[in-house]
C-alpha cells in the first residue's frame, strides 16, 4: 500500500464560465485523466496528454452515470483515513489547486443532505466508531482545532480574540505543532459541527462555493 495517494476531481462549470460558453477540455475514464490542447492540431502527439492518477473523480456533470459525488469521494478517501488514524498511524489531507477549484467544498461541502465533504463525513464516523467500540479497555478522547494560513499569518479560528501570528514549533518526539494553539473538548459531531461553524466566521480568506 502507497503511504501517499493522489486523486484529481474536476469540479462543473460555474455561472461565469457557463456564460462565456466555456468548454470542458478533460476527460476521465478510470483512473486516467486526459487533457485536451484546444490550439494543438487533433492528429499530432500535443494535442492530448494522459496521466494516471489513484483516483480520478468526474464531478463535471450530475447528470452523467460515471458522476462522482462528495459519498464517492468519501469512501475513498475519508474512510481508509480514518481506519489508518484508529490503527494509530497519522494521516493528512493536502487540497491543492487554484481558487475557485472546488476544494473547500471536496473537503467541507455544504450543510445539506448528500453534500457534506470529507471532513464533516470523517467526524460523524469518527463519533460512530467509538460508539460501536465493545472494548471496556479501550477510552476515547476527542479534541478539535482549527486554525487558518492566511497571507503567511497563522490564526487560531476558535479563538478569534487571539490576532496575532501564532508560531509553528517543533517537538522532538512529536513533530510540527502550532503554539498556543485551541484544543477544544468535543463529546459529540454536533460539537464539532458547531465549533466549524464559529471558526467559519472567523475566516479571513476562501469559499466554500464553486465560485
Amino acid at each position: 500500500m502507497s503511504s501517499v495517494k493522489v486523486a484529481v476531481r474536476v469540479r462543473p462549470f460555474n455561472n461565469r464560465e457557463i456564460s462565456r460558453e466555456c468548454k470542458c477540455i478533460i476527460q476521465m475514464s478510470g483512473n486516467t485523466t486526459a487533457i485536451t490542447n484546444p490550439k494543438a492540431e487533433p492528429t499530432t502527439k500535443d494535442a492530448q496528454k494522459s496521466f494516471n492518477f489513484d483516483y480520478s473523480y468526474w464531478s463535471h456533470d450530475e447528470g452523467d452515470p460515471t458522476f462522482s459525488s462528495q459519498i464517492v469521494v468519501y469512501k475513498d478517501i475519508g474512510e481508509e483515513m480514518l481506519q489508518h488514524s484508529f490503527d494509530g498511524y497519522n494521516v493528512c489531507i493536502f487540497a491543492y489547486g487554484q481558487t475557485g477549484a472546488g476544494k473547500s467544498y471536496t473537503m467541507m461541502g455544504k450543510q445539506e443532505e448528500g453534500q457534506e465533504g470529507i471532513i464533516p463525513q470523517i467526524c460523524k464516523d469518527l463519533f460512530n466508531k467509538i460508539r460501536n467500540n465493545s472494548s471496556p479497555d479501550i477510552k476515547y478522547s476527542v479534541e478539535v482545532s482549527y486554525m487558518e494560513i492566511y497571507c503567511e499569518r497563522v490564526r487560531d479560528l476558535l479563538n478569534p480574540k487571539n490576532k496575532g501570528n501564532l508560531r509553528v514549533r517543533e517537538h522532538p518526539l512529536l513533530g510540527p505543532y502550532v503554539e498556543d494553539l485551541s484544543k477544544l473538548a468535543v463529546m459529540s459531531y454536533e460539537d464539532i459541527h458547531d465549533l466549524i461553524d464559529e471558526g467559519n466566521k472567523a475566516r479571513d480568506g476562501g469559499s466554500y462555493e464553486y465560485e
